[in-house]
């Protein structure tokens, strides 16, 4: 039987091949793209540079569909039919695969996305014969049929169409939240890290560090050296026993290149004694591009900072380190800090109270979205930090227990 070339996996190929090269210039591509484009905007405008967007399916289809199961074997990617179709079911676990396709125009340039990521995009003066790639004629042919057939659907009764994809749509392609507590219910062993963490008295602690930071209640330091930086790390350091194990006794500063991200722009080069030398040197290298207040090295939203502030009234610290994987860390390092009364405001301070709690909210982005830097998603009223898909275990457990925000409503013009 020959496979169906309108299912989800076909569909997807052209879409990998059309995002690695979206630039079209065939003219009769072109000429599809902006009749797409047109159509679409009989639909009110969602947001900035003309941009709308409504949701289209595709069949999964068989497993024959997913790919060539001798193919796999011989590649070792499964050992059997039965990991195969495993395989098949954990990439494509539902009948329809649902794709959020977009459009925008700036510039006389207009833009396709396809789950949020450039697709096509052209110039209507810049067509030509030739530069006709089969992956670009396929996925807008698909494409201008669907779409079609999409805005029959919310011509003849916009409401049914957004009820419809309220009922319909994956979760997995949906905004929420979930309470801390209830995740951690769910999955007890994330849990337990913070119970072993963090006891009544910490949270207590935490409550200070929360108003301290907000009402900036400490004794500033009147000047700094590297040299006290570098101690200030180390108090971090300690209260997280990273050094514990250590065959031989590091210096603060030792500690400090043990642990940072290594590119400090010249400030372990410092007269560690010298209050004039650090202030030179921050005046003039604070922000030279580099990494010195890194002081736990990590990924874009995984490390902890502690940056060296100055105002009007003195020098004093911000400590930094939100990420669920580092959080406890960070708060080991605001106690100790408290309890030596050094000058320090916890950046988030109310929502690390409250994440250690495990009374604030995780929150769930789709799945094409990479679960960091999220904020603009949700409410700010919510003060969601931690983010997350909604992955494959325990599904409809999270499902029921997570608050889903209302889906963008499509609306036609008039």
């Amino acid at each position: 039987m020959e496979s169906n070339y309108h299912t989800a996996p076909y569909i997807d190929n052209l879409v990998k091949s059309c995002q690695s090269y979206p630039e079209v210039k065939n003219e009769i591509n072109i000429k599809r793209l902006d009749v797409i484009f047109k159509s679409i905007c009989c639909l009110e405008k969602q947001g900035d540079d003309e941009y709308r967007s409504i949701w289209l399916s595709a069949k999964r289809g068989r497993v024959e569909d997913f790919g060539d199961y001798n193919e796999y074997l011989e590649n070792e990617e499964v050992n059997n039919m039965k990991d195969f179709e495993d395989l098949w079911q954990y990439y494509y676990p539902d009948e329809m695969k649902w794709y959020n396709f977009a459009i925008s125009k700036y510039a006389d340039i207009h833009y396709f996305y396809i789950d949020s990521k450039l697709t096509f995009q052209f110039k209507l003066d810049e067509s030509n014969q030739e530069d006709c790639f089969d992956f670009q004629t396929s996925l807008a042919e698909w494409l201008l049929k669907e779409t079609e057939q999409t805005l029959v659907f919310i011509k003849n009764n916009v409401k049914s169409y957004n009820d419809f994809i309220n009922s319909n749509l994956p979760y997995r392609k949906r905004t929420g939240r979930i309470l801390r507590s209830d995740f951690w219910t769910i999955f007890p062993e994330f849990g337990q890290e913070f119970y072993n963490a963090i006891s009544p008295d910490i949270i207590e602690i935490l409550n200070k560090v929360k108003v301290q930071s907000e009402s900036n209640t400490f004794k500033y330091l009147t000047a700094i050296s590297s040299g006290d930086f570098f101690r200030f790390c180390e108090i971090g350091y300690d209260a997280n026993k990273y050094f514990d194990k250590y065959d031989k006794i590091l210096t603060a500063k030792e500690k400090y290149i043990e642990m940072a991200d290594g590119r400090d722009c010249g400030l372990t080069m410092l007269n560690e004694k010298s209050y004039k030398d650090f202030s030179k040197w921050y005046e003039t290298e604070k922000n030279c591009g580099g990494h010195p207040w890194e002081i736990c090295r990590g990924g874009n939203s995984t490390h902890i900072s502690l940056y060296i502030c100055q105002d009007k009234n003195g020098w004093y610290l911000r400590l930094e380190g939100t990420s669920r994987a580092r959080v406890i860390e960070t708060i080991k390092i605001a106690i100790a800090f408290y309890k030596k009364e050094i000058p320090f405001i916890l950046v988030k301070a109310e929502e690390i109270c409250r994440m250690a709690s495990g009374v604030d909210y995780i929150g769930i982005v789709p799945e094409n979205v990479t679960p960091r830097y999220c904020h603009s998603y949700f409410p700010a009223e919510d003060k969601i930090i931690d983010f997350m898909n909604l992955g494959t275990e325990k599904i409809n457990q999270i499902i029921k227990k997570t608050f889903w925000y209302p889906l963008p409503e499509v609306h036609l013009i008039g």
